[in-house]
């Protein structure tokens, strides 16, 4: 039986987990030629710097890879962005939650209910049906201005 040494293969069991992130969690990249330590912000900026190097020495395959690296976490620092916005503006101070329950009071009020609205947009869309089957179904005669019903005729 081989001995390990305390390494292990993981196999794809070692991905982090992206969702508690915050600007300032270290991560480890592991990029096209090596492996790169940083905050998010910081791995942007590394891999557009890296990219841009590449370019300048006419390296395009190597700067376009750098590119992707660069747009990845440029990705994710926005995703970081959105959760601390979403974040901020569900811990809003009591005084902001009473003005914003005082304006979903008065929207309930306003808004029809999710089967009233259903039910209206079922019966516009009857009406609508109608009308575009009634308009197609009579025909207008110039002759004495009339309106004939094309099915009667057929």
């Amino acid at each position: 039986m081989r001995k390990n040494n305390g390494r292990r293969r993981h196999r794809g069991q070692n991905r982090r987990n992206f969702n508690n992130l915050n600007k300032n969690t270290v991560i480890e990249s592991f990029g096209p030629i090596s492996q790169i330590r940083g905050n998010v912000q910081q791995l942007n900026e590394k891999y557009n710097n890296l990219g841009n190097d590449a370019a300048s020495n006419d390296d395009k395959v190597l700067s376009e890879t750098y590119y992707q690296f660069a747009d990845h976490y440029h990705r994710l620092l926005k995703e970081i962005e959105i959760a601390n916005e979403n974040k901020n503006f569900n811990g809003l101070k009591l005084d902001d939650v009473d003005e914003k329950e005082q304006n979903l009071e008065t929207d309930e009020e306003a808004k029809p209910s999710r089967k009233e609205r259903s039910i209206k947009a079922k019966i516009k869309e009857d009406e609508k049906r109608l009308n575009e089957s009634n308009a197609s179904d009579l025909e207008f005669t110039e002759s004495d201005n009339t309106i004939k019903d094309v099915n009667f005729l057929k």
